[in-house]
């Protein structure tokens, strides 16, 4: 097998623990009395003042206006600027953003992802290309945390970046919150190790822990990748993310050609070419049946939960989905919410929780990004922000962190303590400021998981597979994209939240209904997208 031209470089990247990067676009902001190309830090006078209108998601910290006095304190003689953020509810956020693009407001930066509106809004130019202000003198606490391999590895594929990538690491390791007091109560005596461990919890709840919730989770998302199975990494079978999928497509041994693609609902018949144990449907996607069978440990109505975390943290709940970066946090919040609770988490993927390497597949690319609407007239000055945001610790811990002495104080040169005033100071900075170069952990935190910190940490723990930089362009099927989504989207919740037992029937229906909705033009589309991507990548 031939490898892709990136690997070299991107195991190199992940070894210096470098960050992700964005691109570049004409500038359209007003004048100023810095140059374009004026670092935020150094220029000779403060320019004239501005206020950026920003958009994120969740609910406002408590103490944020504080934060931004003090921001605007330390910056007044040089930046001069001024953030307005409107908060938006989780739930709400897409939408908001989707209408404020469409009526043309004045917004100077947004939270958008994948999962949002990205995909859609890009292509319709709608976000400005940032590439001039990364690997840029002229931008110093960009460059520094936003290297060139990184920039590469975000790009989209017209080859630009249209955002500010945010990542700590290239993976936040899933893990299910437990009660470590519930579990020592029931008999436990030692922390969940394996799946048949955890089930056995659960049915202790249900018997003894009346009115008790065994497993809290998020109703749009369902179980995610809870119960999936560990699959070996085949490098000819690859999945790829379009509307009705996942397409898994089915690659020659040199990985140059498409054998063919597969599709959820294809018959018997198709499945039965792709290589053993994923030869049927029902092999290939056997976490259904146990998303069906463990249903019983959720929610009666769990497809209307919006907040499974705050659902757990008011006592309803035994355990919650949720990933390893937030652990210090959410713990502190519970032993602060419920007196006595205590918390600890048990990392569901197998080979991630022995600690395996080669164990996660990733394409290098950061889940979570702020972007520049292309009509901001302040697109210097707002790039001029992060970039202070990044040219010191200093400053990216204020937002990250909060008030130093108020909020937090540093222990050592990369680990923190928590003040009283924390719990008025939690930050998203996976919307905002997170980056692989200015991590603080927990100075309290345990040994079980700084140890799968550093394994996050590490470039043997991922792998990248043929099509990792692969992003479908739904341009030349937009119709047929969003008439399978209405269908598909629906479903997967309902999947995903245990809801369907007899799941190959449906599906079979489903598709069924997609036929008659173009889904064979998108599934041409994917091999005809697939197919240029091989042409140009693999050698």
């Amino acid at each position: 097998m031939k490898a892709t031209r990136m690997a070299t470089a991107l195991l190199s990247v992940v070894l210096a623990g470098s960050t992700l990067a964005a691109c570049g676009n004409d500038d359209k902001e007003a004048a100023s009395t810095s140059s374009p190309g004026a670092s935020a830090g150094t220029a000779s006078a403060a320019p004239p003042p501005v206020t950026l209108k920003g958009m994120l998601f969740g609910d406002e910290p408590k103490d944020f206006k504080l934060v931004l006095e003090e921001f605007e304190k330390r910056t007044k003689d040089t930046l001069n600027i001024k953030l307005d953020i409107q908060w938006n509810p989780i739930n709400d956020h897409k939408q908001k953003v989707k209408l404020m693009m469409a009526a043309g407001e004045t917004v100077d930066f947004v939270f958008d992802a994948e999962f949002q509106n990205l995909k859609d809004l890009v292509p319709q130019g709608a976000y400005a290309q940032l590439d001039k202000y990364f690997n840029n003198d002229a931008y110093p606490g960009l460059k520094k945390a936003f290297s060139k391999e990184f920039v590469d590895m975000n790009k989209r594929y017209d080859d630009h970046l249209y955002t500010i990538p945010f990542t700590q690491y290239f993976y936040d390791i899933p893990v299910i919150f437990i009660r470590k007091d519930l579990r020592e109560k029931l008999g436990f005596t030692k922390p969940i190790s394996s799946y048949d461990e955890l089930q056995q919890f659960y049915e202790k709840v249900l018997a003894t822990e009346k009115g008790m919730t065994p497993l809290a989770l998020k109703g749009v998302s369902g179980y995610q990748d809870i119960l999936n199975p560990d699959r070996p990494d085949l490098p000819t079978l690859q999945s790829v993310s379009a509307a009705g999928g996942p397409y898994i497509v089915h690659l020659t041994d040199d990985l140059k050609q498409i054998k063919n693609i597969v599709i959820p609902g294809d018959p018997e018949s198709e499945w039965a070419k792709l290589p053993a144990p994923y030869n049927s449907m029902k092999s290939y996607f056997v976490q259904y049946d146990k998303w069906a069978e463990w249903s019983k440990y959720l929610e009666k109505d769990v497809l209307s939960q919006k907040d499974h975390g705050a659902y757990f943290m008011s006592g309803k709940a035994a355990s919650y989905y949720g990933v390893l970066s937030g652990y210090a946090t959410e713990k502190k919040k519970l032993q602060n919410t419920i007196q006595g609770a205590d918390l600890e988490f048990f990392v569901f993927r197998e080979r991630m929780r022995n600690m395996e390497p080669k164990a996660i597949p990733t394409n290098y690319k950061a889940n979570n990004s702020i972007a520049i609407p292309a009509s901001s007239k302040n697109i210097d000055r707002t790039m001029k922000f992060f970039d202070w945001l990044f040219q010191s610790r200093e400053n990216h811990d204020l937002f990250e962190y909060g008030i130093q002495g108020k909020h937090w104080e540093p222990v050592g040169d990369n680990q923190l303590k928590l003040l009283d005033d924390s719990k008025n100071y939690n930050f998203p900075g996976y919307e905002f400021s997170w980056n692989p170069n200015m991590i603080r952990l927990p100075a309290d935190l345990d040994e079980t998981a700084k140890k799968y910190f550093e394994y996050s940490a590490k470039a043997d723990t991922y792998y990248a597979g043929v099509l990792s930089r692969f992003v479908f362009d739904p341009t030349n099927v937009k119709g047929e994209v969003a008439n399978i989504t209405s269908k598909t989207d629906p479903f997967t919740q309902t999947l995903k939240a245990g809801q369907m037992k007899d799941w190959e029937t449906e599906l079979l229906k489903l598709a069924k209904e997609q036929d008659g909705l173009g889904r064979e033009k998108v599934r041409a589309e994917v091999k005809k997208q697939v197919q240029a991507y091989l042409d140009a990548n693999v050698k």
